[in-house]
């Protein structure tokens, strides 16, 4: 559906984005790395926001940079800094955008603020709505013209953990009937509602995967110990430290190792996050 070949995205000297290839189909696409990989640079290029140095971005065979259009008719986009207008209420807001989209179904717009849980607010002005009821408000409006695509930008950035939850849920919902990729540096985001993982690392796509994939790499590779401080401290330089809590006096220690590495070392099952943890240990050993 939405294919990147081989996309160069250049500042200066720097490659933000360096030699990407991808092809993605409806599902949630998990777009995951650290800060400065590369991630809102190539969401932007898809946004059809900014166009790549080299490379094509096609959908659906058609070339998006040479006729944007293509895509922006068919894109929902929330980007990471998504603002609202304070002294609009949430139906105003959607009205406005409506009018800017050329959507005209007006019971649209109810729908959609039954779908993200904000009628009961419709009325209300946005300037009292927390986080989460704004980025659920931003959700709304990139789902006005029943988007193919909707690309989300670091959506959970500063949400509590329940308004976390709740955006999760709704992204893995829309997920079903259609192309989301979400972009986060927060693995736990994308943990249980991500059908495809796309990994980048200074702007390279290290890896494109799923999550049971990246979960069974890291089978015997995670480990658990209830150490004496004297000896978590000796652990340094040894093996990848992933958590370290303080507990009665010792320390409970999880950690990534290809082998065990001691013998009350135990095994544990991984979390995604530990788990391309472990795997970013391993291909920096290998380098080295």
């Amino acid at each position: 559906m939405l294919q990147i070949q081989n996309v160069v995205k250049t500042f200066g000297k720097l490659n933000a984005v360096d030699g990407v290839s991808l092809e993605l189909t409806p599902g949630v696409v998990g777009l995951i790395g650290h800060n400065g990989a590369g991630k809102s640079t190539l969401m932007q290029m898809l946004a059809t926001l900014s166009k790549p140095t080299s490379g094509r971005l096609l959908l659906e065979g058609q070339d998006i940079v040479a006729k944007p259009e293509l895509m922006r008719r068919r894109l929902g986009y929330l980007p990471q800094d998504f603002g609202v207008y304070p002294h609009l209420t949430a139906l105003e807001f959607l009205q406005y955008f409506a009018a800017l989209k050329g959507v005209r179904d007006r019971q649209r717009l109810q729908q959609l603020l039954e779908l993200v849980n904000l009628h009961e607010q419709a009325h209300r002005p946005a300037a009292g709505f927390s986080g989460g009821m704004r980025q659920r408000l931003g959700i709304a409006q990139a789902l006005l013209n029943d988007p193919d695509v909707l690309i989300v930008d670091e959506p959970t950035a500063g949400l509590d953990p329940e308004e976390r939850l709740r955006f999760r849920h709704l992204l893995g919902d829309l997920g079903r009937q259609r192309l989301v990729i979400v972009s986060t540096h927060i693995v736990s985001d994308i943990e249980n509602m991500a059908s495809q993982l796309a990994i980048l690392r200074q702007g390279r796509l290290v890896s494109y995967t799923t999550p049971e994939a990246v979960l069974a790499s890291a089978a015997g590779k995670v480990w658990t110990a209830l150490l004496a401080p004297a000896d978590y401290e000796a652990l340094s330089g040894h093996v990848h430290v992933l958590q370290a809590q303080p507990q009665g006096g010792r320390v409970q220690v999880r950690m990534a190792h290809a082998t065990r590495p001691f013998a009350e070392a135990q095994p544990v099952q991984a979390s995604l996050e530990e788990a391309l943890m472990a795997q970013r240990y391993a291909d920096a050993r290998v380098a080295a």
